[in-house]
């Protein structure tokens, strides 16, 4: 049976993780086309939790912003390509102010939200481009924010004890920025959380941004501008795809690894066929191993068929993502950059 995978949001308050949460949904609810017709649909198996979801997007198509969570929410979805189901992954949409919280009554909460992160197969960092202007123009509240990510990396690090988890850095109500302020706020955004992109690290990682539309602001809880959802537009689909990416990628590693280990069973099981068929009649008599040899060589022999197979299929559902997500982030393997 497929695991279900954790994809990890980071972000502080008003980073606009919660809405991006909301649009996602309705956006790849709808479908990601490939240029061969094979159609991505990632939704919710939960009716009441799609409900939900679209409900809040439904606010923002009326003109405002959904409130901020007073309580955690954990979100189920299902990623099918060709209706065929590629992974299940949850989502926590964690209560704001939760984070980075210094209230000490709220500590355990806290703790377990960081507990939550520990066996994440993807980690996504959401920043707002409000807080990287101010960051670039030496606010020091807003380079604390920035600094504070790579705080909740070293937490995540030091319960896990796990570097090869990867990480993607989300640059969100990327509308504010000119397509030149963009490359400087990635590279900045990069280089405060230089220690996720340097050599040496071997795990992959990421940045990219996203938006929801044009001209978006938040006029006391009005939502303002032209908002724009689609399953590509805005890079929308972007951190869903590199989680898919990543986890398509950690499959074929795990394929790998039972191919070999099948392979070398076999050669083992073949050799001792050999040994066992050389065997006097007479020893046969007392001691015939040839069935369960046999049985051996064909067990890993099948296992070596399905990985194989399963090889094929994960590295041609790859090829049809590898496309979509270059062209919307910047991936660095170990440092160097895809």
């Amino acid at each position: 049976m497929e695991k279900n995978r954790k994809i990890s949001f980071y972000g502080l308050s008003r980073s606009g993780k919660s809405c991006y949460i909301f649009a996602m949904a309705q956006a790849l609810s709808q479908g990601l086309c490939f240029p061969d017709g094979e159609i991505l649909t990632v939704k919710s198996p939960i009716p009441m939790q799609m409900a939900k979801l679209y409900k809040s997007y439904q606010q923002m198509t009326d003109g405002r912003w959904p409130a901020g969570n007073t309580e955690s929410v954990d979100y189920n979805f299902n990623a099918r390509l060709r209706l065929e189901k590629l992974m299940s992954f949850n989502l926590k949409d964690y209560r704001g102010g939760l984070l980075d919280t210094c209230d000490e009554d709220e500590i355990d909460e806290q703790d377990e939200l960081f507990s939550s992160f520990e066996d994440s197969a993807v980690l996504l960092f959401f920043v707002g481009a409000d807080t990287i202007i101010k960051a670039m123009e030496k606010d020091v509240e807003s380079n604390i924010k920035l600094n504070f990510l790579s705080t909740l990396y070293e937490n995540f690090l030091d319960r896990t004890n796990d570097a090869r988890t990867p990480v993607m850095i989300v640059i969100s109500k990327s509308d504010m920025l000119s397509p030149q302020e963009l490359l400087k706020a990635k590279e900045f955004t990069k280089n405060k959380l230089q220690s996720m992109f340097g050599h040496g690290t071997n795990i992959t990682a990421a940045i990219t941004t996203v938006t929801l539309g044009k001209n978006l602001s938040n006029e006391n809880g009005e939502l303002e501008g032209d908002l724009i959802i689609g399953p590509t537009a805005g890079n929308i689909h972007i951190p869903i795809i590199y989680s898919l990416f990543c986890v398509i990628s950690n499959k074929i590693e795990e394929a790998i690894g039972k191919l070999s280990s099948a392979q070398d069973d076999y050669k083992n099981a073949q050799n001792e066929l050999n040994n066992e068929m050389s065997k006097s009649a007479f020893e046969k008599f007392f001691n015939n191993n040839e069935n369960k040899i046999r049985n051996r060589i064909n067990s890993s022999n099948n296992i070596i068929g399905k990985e194989k197979e399963a090889l094929i299929e994960l590295n041609n559902t790859l090829s049809k993502i590898k496309p979509f997500l270059l062209n919307g982030a910047d991936v660095y393997i170990n440092g160097t950059k895809l």
